[in-house]
């Protein structure tokens, strides 16, 4: 993510709001609905993800759904699943927008690399990346939680004990089969004639087609 380099950055972190023990870092870039900050909460290294207001109004007003407890929602979901657990940032607090603070969730701080610029590093897609993708996205399907938005340019990967795992962080995009862009999708999801993770497993076989190209 980019460093700043406009005013209105310093103008967003200037106006924050937080209590004393979340203290804010810099910032880390922005995303298509937020803003990101690192900061520090007690000892632990953490990012604040502000959200941009024009998004959190569409979130409010066509989705009924505050953005940032509808992420941290998602996020905990897929946190608390054992199974899976190592695989997602850790979720710490949420500020909704009728919050006295920041409207924003803080979660755990992600080091490593995109999915896709390790597959441009390494040439090849590693097996176990790939594994670990369909267990996140079987257990999270098995679980009600679908459309994870795990593009290859969405997901960390990190090393741990000498194992490559993909860390998922971004969990803000609203599932298709809560809110179908179009009245044909929404049938066919109701139907059964389009799975609820669709997109989920196509991202994947992205995954896969983006390691054999890199050979």
């Amino acid at each position: 993510m980019g460093k700043p380099d406009t005013p209105d950055i310093d103008q967003i972190q200037e106006s924050l709001s937080f209590p004393a023990e979340i203290q804010i870092k810099g910032y880390l870039g922005k995303g298509a609905r937020s803003h990101v900050f690192e900061a520090m909460l007690g000892e632990d290294i953490v990012i604040v993800k502000t959200y941009r207001e024009e998004v959190a109004q569409k979130y409010r007003q066509k989705y009924g759904v505050d953005i940032a407890e509808f992420e941290f929602g998602r996020n905990k979901s897929l946190h608390d699943l054992s199974e899976i657990k190592k695989y997602i940032a850790r979720p710490y607090r949420v500020y909704p927008s009728s919050s006295e603070y920041t409207h924003c969730m803080i979660q755990e701080y992600i080091s490593g690399r995109t999915l896709k610029d390790l597959i441009i590093e390494l040439g090849h897609l590693p097996r176990e990346v790939l594994d670990a993708g369909y267990q996140i996205v079987q257990q999270a399907e098995a679980n009600g939680v679908h459309d994870l938005d795990i593009s290859s340019k969405n997901v960390m990967i990190v090393e741990q004990g000498g194992e490559l795992i993909p860390k998922l962080y971004d969990f803000n995009l609203m599932p298709q089969c809560q809110h179908a862009p179009n009245p044909f999708l929404w049938l066919a999801i109701k139907l059964g004639f389009r799975a609820r993770s669709y997109r989920d497993y196509r991202n994947l076989k992205k995954w896969e087609k983006r390691g054999q190209d890199a050979r």
